[in-house]
């Protein structure tokens, strides 16, 4: 993979699709996912929703540590983990810097995608068996 990407890490996903001709759908459901649940998180900062919250991080650990790098896989489990127990006020400032992370996420996503259209063949876009 390129060294380009700051969160992204395709090694798990490409083997979840099994042949690289699934990864650009994969890439399409990720983001149309990953946007929906940053931008659910990122409104609820200011509420007072902890249950939303929840069901946001849950859902962000179930496939955001397919597509990233360890280090924001293992804060999205963490703060899942958290957030099962902890209060929205206790959890904002880690929410904040999950934001960030996800919003770098997401630009590398965008990033992927714009490379493969411009080049559906370039073998850095797919990781290496």
């Amino acid at each position: 993979m390129n060294a380009a990407f700051v969160q992204l890490d395709l090694s798990q996903a490409a083997q979840y699709a099994v042949d690289a001709s699934l990864l650009p759908n994969f890439m399409d459901t990720f983001a149309t996912s990953l946007t929906k649940e940053r931008l659910a998180i990122q409104d609820q900062l200011t509420g007072e929703n902890v249950e939303a919250t929840r069901m946001s991080l849950h859902a962000l650990k179930g496939f955001v540590p397919i597509f990233c790098k360890p280090a924001l896989a293992q804060e999205v489990i963490a703060l899942e983990a958290l957030g099962r127990k902890e209060s929205l006020q206790t959890l904002r400032p880690r929410l904040s810097q999950l934001l960030d992370m996800l919003a770098m996420l997401e630009q590398d996503v965008h990033l992927w995608q714009e490379r493969y259209h411009r080049d559906p063949h370039d073998p850095s876009l797919f990781p290496s068996a």
